[in-house]
């Protein structure tokens, strides 16, 4: 639906210019309200892939994720990926310093991680976003995220096409995560990979459950770790953000 006052915005403009309507087709003629045959038909495919296609989309994702220096492998359950991540925790470094801390969303997936009890050998704490507190709290977590070399996310959707990460924030699950830590990892479901960003967009404007929800204040997109070649177009990794990436698939 159209909002008024988006009508009357361009209108006034058109009235400033002195611009007649060149054409005779309203906003709600021209802008898509309902799904078409081709949409309904594009998430009825989504929504019946099988595990034969969920692989296929997951290695076109792990090869196109290779030039981007973003790391994608399956592993057999949470704790499988908990034990890797606790693996990267004790083998990589620190960048700021010889402390480690590691920050995570709170969301049902990263959860079922067990963090806590996987880094508790490394002595490396991990720290959540506590819901109950206000807006002192918030502060706090973003400076422990600043802290912290290791960010653990999971994401909404993952497209094989760019091996790119969709991620919407939402409380308790800032983007702070994936953005300020050295290293990110995101923990996903095979059921989370599509094909390419015409799935994604479809999914977004016509999938009933995404409807419900909308978009949120922000979406993140994140293809491989952060790079920049400003400087001599000498490129440069994690100039903007984390130097490396994982995502680990569950297979359960």
């Amino acid at each position: 639906m159209i909002e008024i006052g988006q009508a009357e915005f361009i209108g006034n403009i058109k009235k400033a210019l002195n611009r007649k309507d060149s054409c005779k087709q309203t906003l709600e003629d021209i802008i898509q309200t309902v799904p078409n045959s081709d949409d309904l038909k594009l998430l009825e495919k989504i929504k019946g892939r099988d595990n034969k296609i969920h692989a296929a989309l997951f290695n076109r994702l792990a090869e196109n994720g290779k030039s981007l220096n973003m790391v994608v492998t399956m592993k057999k359950d949470a704790q499988s990926a908990a034990a890797s991540i606790a693996r990267i925790a004790a083998q990589k470094n620190s960048e700021w310093g010889d402390k480690k801390t590691v920050v995570a969303w709170d969301h049902p997936l990263v959860r079922s991680l067990e963090l806590s009890t996987h880094l508790q050998a490394c002595n490396i704490p991990v720290h959540y976003p506590d819901l109950k507190s206000g807006s002192n709290q918030l502060k706090k977590f973003s400076t422990q995220a600043a802290d912290s070399f290791i960010g653990i996310t999971s994401a909404d959707f993952c497209i094989a096409q760019t091996a790119t990460l969709t991620m919407k924030t939402r409380v308790g699950q800032p983007r702070c995560v994936s953005l300020l830590p050295s290293i990110h990892i995101a923990v996903i479901k095979p059921g989370q990979i599509l094909s390419d960003l015409k799935e994604l967009y479809t999914l977004l404007k016509w999938d009933s459950d995404e409807q419900t929800e909308g978009i949120t204040d922000c979406m993140t997109f994140i293809t491989g770790p952060s790079k920049t070649a400003d400087i001599e177009a000498t490129l440069v990794n994690g100039a903007h953000g984390p130097k490396e990436l994982y995502v680990f698939v569950l297979n359960e």
